[in-house]
């Protein structure tokens, strides 16, 4: 596995990839025609080396984002892996690249949100909780994601709520 940052190239790929999963596992939450991620936003990330990717074999198997929240914290999201690679380690071995990245630049905690259906449980994400409180991630707080994303509404199947995680880089 060979992870770098992100580049023009890999701009179809990546949307593709980032709506593909992500309409899939999350198909129960959104309407058509709502997205992940769109050309303008994945340039913004990649204007501020943000995104990275992961290949295997020359092909880009996965994705990363990894922004900074304040001076001593960084968050990720989008942790994205192809379908026909999962339970590989890519997931793992992205979410370490976040980590060393992080540490890099000084930061001691890092955040990630997950988003989930408030009324109803999704296993998805339910083992995505799980295996973060299993690295040392700690609930924080949850938000309704319509106070993050208002315009959001008509997109929606279902409410959904955020949980913020944070773990301490130092342990």
């Amino acid at each position: 596995m060979f992870i770098r940052l992100a580049s023009n190239q890999d701009e179809k790929t990546i949307i593709a990839l980032a709506n593909q999963v992500y309409y899939t596992s999350e198909k129960d939450f959104w309407k058509d025609g709502y997205y992940r991620i769109d050309k303008q936003e994945f340039d913004l990330h990649l204007s501020k080396n943000q995104l990275f990717v992961v290949e295997l074999k020359n092909e880009i198997v996965g994705c990363v984002l990894m922004k900074q929240v304040n001076k001593i914290t960084a968050s990720f999201s989008m942790l994205i892996c192809h379908p026909n690679h999962r339970k590989k380690g890519i997931g793992k071995t992205l979410v370490n690249h976040v980590f060393f990245e992080a540490e890099k630049k000084n930061y001691k905690k890092m955040q990630l949100e997950i988003l989930s259906p408030l009324e109803w449980v999704h296993q998805e994400k339910e083992f995505l909780k799980t295996w973060y409180k299993s690295i040392g991630f700690k609930l924080i707080k949850e938000v309704n994601f319509l106070d993050y994303y208002p315009t959001h509404d008509k997109y929606m199947k279902c409410p959904l709520i955020f949980s913020l995680y944070e773990k301490d880089l130092a342990t």
